[in-house]
């Protein structure tokens, strides 16, 4: 019975100590898991080694190779931008599910693409790939698929920015774009194209919503005839530093344009013979750059009749702007566009003509340094009117000080400012200087005073043989001394 009262208490302590170790087990197990739980999130969230703020993921700069694991983006499901500029990525794989709204990869070392690596970024508007090492082989249509359904897959049909500049393209698939091509804006510039084949011209072609195409340093020599049929929405064409010669046929088909750059091309002539064609939309026009270009004839932009800025800037052999060379013919008589903006800063230009632009008073801005200007009749409108009048208001008082002439000789290094009062004297052909007329007048008169009695003299002195021209004998000798006898000495 002692027994029996001793081992109840041994009974209860030992339960108590169970439940205490339990207790501490339960507690012990569960300060574990959550140490676990927390040491995972720290380890695999991308922020621990990218920055995330502001709905910005920044991994731009870090060397890195991979764009991490899915589960290392678990904290990160809603943002606008996830930028991994200049890193070493070779191999994008797919990305997990997240809104954003713009995918940066430019400058790493991009090679390959998997398939569908972008259906499950959601709200995908821009997606960048520039100065990468895609190639025409590697860059196929599965790679922008979107989700799937059971139909088909679907297309990424908010992506609407497309940048693959600075690849190693030198042609598209033709279904490139089938999955996105919704797109508005595509960038193709600095591939080594050369000409753009059947396949890329379908390709491009196949952008019915297409609005801004940068085809820039792709080394272009032409264009395909129907390259822009399908173009209903083209409203920006850059064609910068390719190899063109002429002016694209193709251009006559793009009538939505509104800007246009052919900036560093080496077209020689923009005349009637190599005009603009019959763009009524096109704004802005830059032909900056362009070293082989010598003349911008008459009717070479008139078909520009909506043109408001001209940019025409480091052109440095242009040496004639005609005066009807953005005039056209209307009905009503001669009308020019209704220019705001005309930038023509250093080229080789020597006269600026009256009637190139037809309201001098409604312009906005202009800019006339670095070129070669005469201050002769010629330029009379530009010295003693346009600067005058408008120089101020539209280049600043400073560029109007700029602004120097080059010749005739008496003004030469003279600001063209200076001479606004001036009735300019208009230059003989071969710019000949009237001025030294009667001077060099005097002097040929004096030499042909003293030329010609000398002339007669040395005449005179030859018909009577004192030179000994020719073979001669003693009779012919003689005969040089010899003096006829008059009629009396004969009687």
């Amino acid at each position: 019975m002692m027994y029996l009262r001793l081992s109840v208490p041994v009974i209860i302590l030992l339960a108590n100590c169970e439940n205490s170790i339990a207790e501490n087990a339960i507690v012990d197990s569960s300060t574990i898991k959550a140490d676990h739980a927390e040491s995972i999130t720290t380890v695999t969230s991308i922020c621990t080694v990218c920055s995330c703020a502001d709905n910005y993921v920044d991994c731009n700069n870090r060397r890195l190779e991979t764009h991490f694991e899915e589960e290392r983006w678990l904290n990160i499901t809603a943002v606008k931008v996830i930028s991994f500029e200049h890193n070493c990525l070779v191999h994008v794989t797919p990305f997990p599910r997240i809104i954003v709204e713009r995918l940066i990869l430019r400058r790493n070392r991009i090679a390959r693409i998997d398939n569908h690596a972008f259906k499950e970024l959601v709200n995908l508007t821009e997606l960048d790939l520039s100065d990468n090492q895609l190639t025409s082989q590697m860059l196929q249509p599965h790679i922008f698929e979107g989700t799937f359904s059971p139909e088909a897959y679907e297309p990424l049909s908010n992506l609407q920015i497309l940048n693959l500049g600075n690849n190693v393209l030198h042609w598209l698939h033709q279904s490139i774009f089938e999955h996105i091509a919704d797109l508005k804006v595509l960038n193709l510039s600095g591939n080594p194209f050369g000409v753009f084949d059947y396949r890329t011209s379908i390709a491009i072609s196949s952008l019915s919503y297409l609005e801004e195409l940068d085809i820039s340093y792709c080394e272009l020599r032409e264009l395909p005839n129907f390259q822009f049929h399908n173009a209903k929405h083209l409203k920006k064409l850059n064609l910068t530093s390719n190899q063109l010669t002429v002016l694209p046929k193709s251009l006559e088909e793009a009538r939505t344009l509104e800007y246009l750059s052919l900036d560093d091309n080496p077209i020689r002539a923009i005349d009637r013979t190599n005009a603009f064609p019959n763009l009524k939309m096109l704004r802005e026009l830059s032909l900056c750059g362009m070293l082989n270009l010598t003349v911008i004839g008459n009717g070479g932009l008139s078909a520009l009749t909506g043109l408001e800025s001209l940019y025409i800037q480091n052109c440095w052999k242009l040496g004639r702007i005609e005066e009807y060379a953005i005039a056209f013919t209307t009905t009503e008589g001669t009308m020019w566009p209704p220019l705001k903006k005309l930038n023509m800063a250093s080229n080789n230009l020597r006269y600026l003509p009256m009637l190139l632009i037809g309201r001098w008073d409604k312009l906005e801005e202009l800019r006339l340094t670095g070129n070669q200007w005469n201050c002769d009749c010629d330029n009379q409108y530009l010295i003693g009117t346009i600067l005058p009048e408008y120089g101020e208001a539209l280049m600043g008082e400073n560029e109007v000080d700029e602004l120097t002439c080059s010749a005739p000789p008496e003004h030469a290094g003279k600001k063209l400012a200076s001479l606004a009062d001036r009735h300019l004297r208009c230059l003989d052909l071969y710019n000949a200087r009237p001025e030294k007329d009667a001077a060099i007048l005097v002097g040929v008169l004096i030499g042909l005073l003293i030329a010609i009695p000398i002339s007669m003299t040395f005449f005179i002195l030859w018909r009577r043989g004192f030179f000994f021209c020719g073979s001669q004998g003693p009779g012919s000798f003689s005969r040089a001394f010899y003096k006829r006898a008059s009629n009396d000495d004969d009687i």
